[in-house]
C-alpha cells in the first residue's frame, strides 16, 4: 500500500479518537505497516504545519543542482587560470556557463587553487573615485625593488585605467616630470595629480621642484595625509596585482598593462575592464564637446 493512503487511514483513525498505540496496531493489522509513536507524531506535526499536505514523502532531489562540465569548457578554464593566473571570479567572467562556485570546485579538483594566506582584518575605508577621465591622476613608486628596479605608476582615477608603468633605477623629480610630461602629450592634462608625501613629490614643501613644475603645466598638487596608505591604494593594488601575475606575462610591464586594462575585469567598477571605462567615458564627453 503506497504510503499516502496509510497516512489518510491513520489521520481517520486519530480523528475517531483513537490513541497512537491503537493506531499503531490497527495500521500493523489493516495495512501490515509497522511503524513507531514518534513517526506518527512527526506526521501530526507536518500536517499542522502544512495544511496543503498532499501525505506524501518530501523530494530527496537536491535544492541545487551540480551540473557537469564538459570538457571543452574544463579545457577553457585551464587554459585561463594556467594563462593569467585569475581565480574563479575573474574566470566566470569569460566563462560565463559556469557559476563562481562551480569554476572554484573544479580548480580545487585540479589543484589549481593557490594556497592564500589569511588577510588580517582591515579597518573599513570609503571607496572613492572621480567621475570623469583626466579630473585626477595618482602617481606612486613601489615599496621595494620588483625585479631589481623600482617601479612607478600612474593611473587615472576615474576607472583605474592605467596610463603608465615604467621601472627606473632611481625615483627623483626629474625622472617623475619626465614621465608626466610623456602622458600628458599621449592623454591629455589632468586637473589634478594625488601623491604622497615622498621626496620626488616635493614632501610637505608647498614650493618644491615638482609643485613649481605643476604650477607651471596648470596642475593642482594634491597630497596624501600623513599616515594615510589608503588614498593612493589604487596604485599599491597595481603593485601587487603585478607581482602576482608577472609571470604570465614574462615580466613585460607594457604587456601587463594591456591585460590590466583590456583583460582584466575588476570587480570595482562592475566586472567591467578599465579601458571600456575610461574609453566610454572620454567617447562621451568627446562627443557632447562638438
Amino acid at each position: 500500500m503506497k504510503k499516502e493512503l496509510i497516512r489518510k487511514e491513520f489521520f481517520k483513525l486519530k480523528i475517531k479518537g483513537h490513541s497512537y498505540s491503537q493506531c499503531r496496531k490497527i495500521l500493523f493489522t489493516k495495512c501490515d505497516y509497522e511503524v513507531d509513536i514518534r513517526t506518527l507524531k512527526r506526521w501530526i506535526k507536518r500536517l499542522d504545519l502544512d495544511n496543503n499536505w498532499d501525505l506524501s514523502d518530501r523530494s530527496r532531489k537536491p535544492k541545487k543542482m551540480r551540473y557537469k562540465i564538459n570538457d571543452d569548457i574544463k579545457e577553457k578554464i585551464i587554459r585561463i587560470r594556467n594563462k593569467t593566473g585569475w581565480g574563479p571570479i575573474k574566470i566566470n567572467y569569460s566563462v560565463r556557463e559556469m557559476s563562481i562556485s562551480t569554476i572554484k570546485r573544479f580548480l580545487k579538483e585540479k589543484r589549481l587553487v593557490a594556497k592564500v594566506e589569511r588577510k588580517k582584518k582591515r579597518n573599513k575605508y570609503v571607496r572613492w573615485q572621480r567621475k570623469r577621465p583626466n579630473s585626477l591622476w595618482q602617481i606612486d613608486h613601489s615599496v621595494k625593488k620588483v625585479d631589481g628596479k623600482w617601479l612607478i605608476s600612474i593611473e587615472d582615477d576615474c576607472g583605474r585605467y592605467s596610463l603608465g608603468l615604467f621601472a627606473v633605477n632611481r625615483v627623483t623629480t626629474e625622472v617623475v616630470t619626465q614621465i608626466l610630461e610623456i602622458l600628458i602629450r599621449k592623454y591629455g592634462k589632468p586637473r589634478e595629480i594625488l601623491s604622497d608625501n615622498g621626496s620626488a613629490y616635493g614632501s610637505k614643501s608647498k614650493n618644491s621642484k615638482f609643485d613649481r613644475w605643476c604650477k607651471r603645466q596648470g596642475i593642482k598638487h594634491i597630497r596624501s595625509a600623513v599616515h594615510s596608505p589608503t588614498t593612493c591604494g589604487k596604485i599599491e593594488r597595481l603593485f601587487q596585482t603585478y607581482k602576482r601575475e608577472r609571470h604570465y606575462c614574462n615580466h613585460d610591464l607594457e604587456l601587463f598593462r594591456y591585460r590590466y586594462n583590456h583583460q582584466r575585469a575588476h570587480e570595482s567598477l562592475d566586472n567591467k575592464t578599465p579601458s571600456k571605462i575610461y574609453n566610454d567615458f572620454n567617447q562621451y564627453f568627446h562627443w557632447n564637446s562638438r
